[in-house]
Parts: structure tokens; sequence; C-alpha cells
């Protein structure tokens, strides 16, 4: 059955709707806050500051460990790049001035919002906007291989996009994490109070609370997180037209592909490997691609040489090499891993691709104009069960198939709701 594709403006009706309660919110999370804070013993708290910063840290584990992540991240702000650097045909400058230019045409200001480029291998970016406490993290982050495989049009379509997430498409309710990381650390203190509980069950019940806790805290963006992203995807095409906007998300969608069938190869051929583990497969997958275009033989073979060095290693008859292997390495005879590889396997198989390549003046340069974009969206409008990409696990809740992504953008190029005057 297709899918509806929604039009811009009751995009943008849905997302105002949504914000419109933010202040009522705002207003119950700070009396709950306040009856938590009046509720709870203090003194106890004082007593016992372990177990009451442990109750905290369970309850706000997710979100510390989100920041974490991005805190730990390999990563250089645009600037503190060095002058050598070459991202393709890119450097620092061509990419500053790409970026200004984004804003441009956006009608954005120049807050000088830092943008930092990624030691990741993946066709990604992302923004970050997490206030004045976390400060230091916010900003546009681009993976460094979509500098080096996308051309610059295609490039300022996705800083466009995080653009639009930073500055004009969110739920204004994720703008006070305060608030809700105080609320959890004090549902997290006065259940460990009220219950009374100790040991493996007080923590199983802190558990469950803080997952519920989370997720409902979720729900906003569970609910009008594919408007969002469709929204962005429209910002983002309204820097020069819808033309490298698509083209870029074609060339992710091939490059996850490309790593995700030749990762599904790997383990099958590794999955009874003596030494090799899965975490061996997934690290010389990442390891042995390199930043820019390769092509599918020349990276089998460099992955191959990764995993032969690697077995090699993993030969070592030390105690701690052995203690790794152990704490690592899946059951060559456990039947649910072999299964589970089959089970992927066939679902690849089975998957109908469409050979949307035929489209292209040439397979070799992803590169569509507005006639191809016409007949792609046609070529997926008739063949609703056939896939772009021979890609598994990628639904997330909140970003849209890469179909629906393209359909939307097709769908309302010529839309009268200016997303430009809009703000939120």
């Amino acid at each position: 059955m297709k899918t509806m594709i929604p039009d811009r403006a009751d995009l943008l009706e849905q997302l105002r709707r949504a914000n419109q309660s933010v202040v009522a919110w705002v207003a119950i999370r700070v009396v709950a806050i306040g009856a938590l804070a009046s509720m709870i013993r203090w003194d106890q708290v004082i007593q016992e500051p372990i177990l009451s910063a442990t109750a905290g840290l369970v309850m706000v584990g997710p979100f510390v460990m989100a920041l974490l992540m991005i805190w730990g991240q390999k990563k250089k702000r645009l600037e503190d790049i060095k002058e050598t650097t070459r991202f393709g045909d890119l450097d620092k400058y061509k990419l500053q001035s790409l970026f200004r230019e984004t804003l441009q045409k956006l009608r954005l200001p120049d807050d000088r919002i830092p943008v930092f480029v990624t030691n990741d291998k993946s066709l990604n970016a992302s923004a970050v906007r997490l206030g004045r406490l976390f400060g230091s993290l916010d900003g546009i982050y681009l993976n460094r291989q979509l500098l080096h495989k996308l051309d610059g049009d295609e490039i300022q379509a996705i800083m466009g996009h995080e653009l639009g997430h930073y500055y004009r498409f969110y739920l204004t309710g994720d703008r006070f994490r305060l608030l809700t990381l105080a609320l959890g650390i004090l549902i997290a203190i006065f259940v460990v109070q009220a219950i009374e509980i100790e040991g493996m069950i007080g923590f199983f019940v802190l558990s469950i609370t803080a997952f519920f806790f989370w997720r409902i805290s979720g729900m906003g963006m569970l609910k009008h997180g594919k408007a969002i992203e469709h929204l962005c995807d429209d910002f983002g095409a309204q820097v020069n037209g819808i033309e490298p906007s698509i083209s870029g998300l074609i060339k992710s969608g091939l490059d996850a592909e490309q790593r995700q069938l030749l990762e599904l190869e790997l383990l099958a051929r590794t999955a009874q490997h003596q030494t090799l583990s899965q975490k061996d497969v997934a690290a010389a997958v990442e390891k042995a691609t390199p930043f820019g275009h390769v092509a599918d033989d020349e990276l089998y073979e460099s992955v191959q040489q990764e995993l032969r060095a690697k077995a090699k290693a993993n030969q070592q008859t030390s105690l701690s090499g052995f203690l790794k292997y152990m704490w690592e390495a899946e059951d060559a005879d456990d039947p649910d891993y072999l299964e589970q590889l089959q089970q992927q396997a066939k679902l690849v198989n089975q998957m109908q691709r469409l050979d949307w390549e035929s489209l292209l003046d040439d397979p070799r340069d992803v590169r569509f104009n507005e006639r191809q974009i016409e007949k792609l969206v046609e070529m997926i409008e008739a063949n609703p069960k056939h896939v772009l990409f021979r890609l598994i696990n990628v639904d997330d809740g909140v970003h849209p198939p890469l179909p629906n992504r393209i359909r939307y953008i097709w769908k309302n190029r010529n839309s009268d709701s200016s997303l430009l005057a809009n703000t939120y």
C-alpha cells in the first residue's frame, strides 16, 4: 500500500499545534518539581547520599550517555582545521564559504555557531542545541566522509537540513532539558524513599521507573519526529533546489548499502572463525574504509587484509588475549547467532531493489536532474513494495523511509507555504 505524502502546510500546522502547549507543559513540570521537592525527605538524602546519587544517575543515565558520546567524538571546529587538510576538492575556507552562503540563502542570522567536522566514515550529520549549561557542545556536526563524497551544493543541502533542526523545526519543550533532568532526578529519589526497598529489587523498580520516564519524555519526538525531518529536508532543498538535495540522499543510501552488505557477508564468512568476533568484523570494516570513493572489490580486499591481520594478532596465547576473545567472540556453534545471520541474508536476498541507476546519464555518477527525479518518483510510486537500497534495521521511529523523503521533497517543490518566513 502506497504511503500518503503530507503537504508542507499541514506539517507546519502540526508543528505549530505541538508547540502551542509548551507553556502549559513547562508550568506542569515546575509544579511537579516543587511538589516532589516538598515530599522528599532531604535529611535522608544527606544521610544516604550514595543511594540518592545512584538513583539520580540511573534516571538521567540516557541523557548523560548521549552527552558523553557527543563530547567524546573525535572532532574539530572548522576554523581549527589545518590549512593543508583537504576533503576531496574542498578545504576549510571553501567549507566556511559554503556555510555562510547557506545561512544567507536561508535568511538565517550569522550567530557564529560552531561547525564541527567529525572523524566519522558514514554519510551523516547532526545538529546539537542544548542551551547554556552544555553550550560548548552546541553546533552543526558534519561527518568527514560526506565532505569527501558529496558535491558542494549537496553539502549545502545537508547544512540546510541541520540548520533547520537548530533554528526552525523542533519541539520547543526539548529546549527545557534542565527541567526534564531535574524532574527525573527528583522522581528517582522519591521512588527510592517511597518503596523503601534496597538491593536488586529496588534497582529493578528504579530501572523500570526510568524506562517509563524517558519513554514518556520521548513521546513528542516519536509523534512529530517524521514531520520535523520532512520539514528539515524541505529546508535544505531551499538552498540550491531539489536536485542536489535528492542526489545527496541517494548517495547516502548507496553508501550505507555498500557498508552493510559488506559487513553482513563478512559476518557470514567468519561466523565459525576460531579467533574473529563480530566486533572484529565491524572494526575491520570501519578501519579499512577510506575517506572518499572506493570500488566494492577494492573495499572488500582492503577489509579482508585487515581481518587477516586481526586474526593473526588474535592468535596470541597471552591470558589477556584469551580473555578478550572470550569476552567479545560469539560462540561459533550458537544456533541463535547462525540463525540470525541466515534470516538477515534471506531478508536481504528477498528485497526487490529498484533499478534507479538506469535513470542516470552515467550510473557511476549519482547526479539527478529534475526530469530524472520525476521518473524516480514515478518508479517509486509504481513499485511500493520495492526498495531503493537493500538495507535492514533502518527504522528508528523518527526518520521517514528514504523513498518517502524523496517523494515529499518532490511533492512540495512548488508549495505556496513559505519555509523561510516561519519561525518557532
